[in-house]
């Protein structure tokens, strides 16, 4: 388990722009994998954090690639309850809310061919005591970023009358906009997409304002609320009318801050200042989640340690044949030999060293398909 990793970085610990910027380090990660300096990783990308989750090789340091000078590194059962309290949002800004395991099986599914069968174990694991765990100890009523920052829009000396604009319609923006209708103020959304949009506002039965024309109309509103995730700022503090509240929801920041105006400009970061204030009541309500969780931990890493013979010999095989199919076809090319009759040879010379190993049972033997596998944990580590 001490090759286990995860190298995080929250809101807590960095700016959203900070954090976005670190993303561009996970380019270097199938060269690291090449070049056997890790062996897996699946790189995890929510609104509040951007994590590495890393399995490396036997005596193996982080990479200075990846490394971020703020980064909160966690290793072994401490990075399994780390990942379980993620998916419970337990370290969410949000305390407890929801959205962010759809946004972590997304990053899971995304990882592709930097994800093996430890970090498979692990992400299934997780994703599947994490249900369990809900299930039975949630308390319900979880709060959320779109529902803090809309409660905010309390604060406003025109609330409920003040008029929003919602732009952008995806997972954020739709649930911003059901909040806010929730909360009857006079709602409008835009969206890139026009259909996407429309459907949205169909569904809330509030208007739809093409794309086109947001910017011109943005002064008519009291309240907007930035939900997309353009690389680049939407819209500037120096745009605003006067009285009128901004609220940027997006990764990155999708409004660009100018001297004098901050104080009409609530943004993700600055939402994190506040949100263990706001949340300190319901945080009570999660303690037992949280025990849980902690036990919940300690049986996913038996689980990732005792993976069973027969897996690994599985693996061995699998390890096996993928060397044989890589020697027999730089062979072929070399000396212009029938690669199929290569492959045929070879992969009965690999049968015939691997049968005396696979026919024993005894500790030793695991040991060696461990190895063979590429699993090549210290002993400690079982």
């Amino acid at each position: 388990m001490k090759s286990l990793l995860c190298l995080s970085l929250d809101y807590t610990a960095v700016s959203t722009a900070e954090r976005d910027e670190a993303k561009n380090s996970w380019s270097f990660l199938p060269a690291l994998r090449e070049k056997g300096r890790i062996l897996e990783a699946v790189p995890v990308s929510t609104c509040n954090r951007t994590e590495i989750y890393l399995r490396l090789p036997p005596g193996g340091t982080v990479p200075e690639e990846i490394l971020h000078p703020r980064v909160r590194t966690l290793s072994g059962e401490e990075a399994v309850l780390h990942l379980l309290r993620v998916l419970l949002g337990l370290e969410s800004m949000a305390c407890g809310e929801s959205s962010i395991v759809g946004q972590v099986r997304e990053s899971y599914g995304g990882a592709g061919d930097l994800c093996g069968p430890w970090l498979h174990r692990l992400f299934q694991g997780c994703l599947r005591m994490a249900k369990l765990l809900r299930t039975c100890y949630h308390p319900g009523r979880e709060p959320s970023v779109p529902r803090l920052m809309a409660e905010k829009l309390r604060d406003h000396p025109s609330f409920p009358s003040v008029s929003s604009l919602v732009v952008g319609a995806g997972e954020m923006g739709e649930e911003t906009a059901r909040v806010l209708a929730g909360l009857a103020v006079p709602l409008s959304v835009t969206n890139r997409s026009g259909e996407r949009g429309r459907s949205l506002a169909d569904s809330l039965g509030v208007p739809f304002l093409p794309w086109e024309d947001w910017r011109e109309r943005a002064a008519d509103f009291g309240a907007l609320f930035f939900c997309t995730g353009a690389p680049a700022p939407l819209f500037s503090l120096a745009e605003r009318r006067e009285g009128q509240r901004i609220f940027d929801l997006g990764s990155p920041p999708q409004v660009e801050r100018s001297a004098g105006g901050s104080a009409f400009l609530l943004a993700m970061d600055d939402l994190a200042v506040e949100a263990a204030a706001i949340t300190a009541e319901y945080r009570t309500q999660l303690r037992r989640l949280e025990s849980e969780a902690a036990e919940a931990a300690r049986s996913v890493c038996a689980e990732l340690t005792s993976l069973s013979a027969e897996t690994y010999k599985r693996l061995v095989l699998l390890r096996a044949e993928r060397i044989v199919e890589e020697r027999a076809d730089l062979t072929a090319r070399k000396t212009g030999a029938d690669r199929e009759s290569l492959r045929r040879m070879g992969w009965s010379v690999v049968k015939a060293l691997l049968s005396p190993a696979f026919a024993e049972s005894d500790p030793h033997a695991r040991r060696l398909w461990k190895i063979l596998s590429g699993d090549m944990e210290e002993p400690a580590d079982d």
